[in-house]
């Protein structure tokens, strides 16, 4: 029995590792990349919004980082950014708190 359960938790481990495995390319890929900004400052550019106007909680900022960072979406992201367009990006995992920050950008300037 116990050779049984050493078999099946190996299993599990290498199951937990396969489904990390694309995580892991998508931070490698972003990572080698590094010639540039992330995506998430440009995203923030495109729509109005100051890197002044970034999250002012640090663990909000650094969630977004690494959301950005982590994205799998990378080439829908390029592609957004290379087309000029203003509306929001659902793909994006950071599109609500993009959101969130024009928002309050804007309630600012109306106040």
């Amino acid at each position: 029995m116990s050779a049984f359960l050493s078999g099946l938790v190996l299993l599990v481990v290498f199951a937990m590792l396969v489904a990390a495995l694309p995580i892991a390319y998508a931070a490698w890929r972003r990572i080698g990349a590094r010639g540039e900004d992330l995506q998430i400052w440009k995203m923030m550019r495109r729509r109005g919004i100051a890197p002044s106007e970034a999250p002012s909680s640090q663990a909000e900022l650094a969630r977004a980082v690494r959301r950005c960072v982590l994205c799998p979406s990378i080439e829908a992201c390029d592609e957004f950014l290379a087309s000029g367009s203003k509306d929001a990006a659902r793909f994006c995992p950071n599109d609500a708190l993009l959101a969130k920050l024009e928002r309050e950008k804007d309630l600012g300037k109306s106040a």
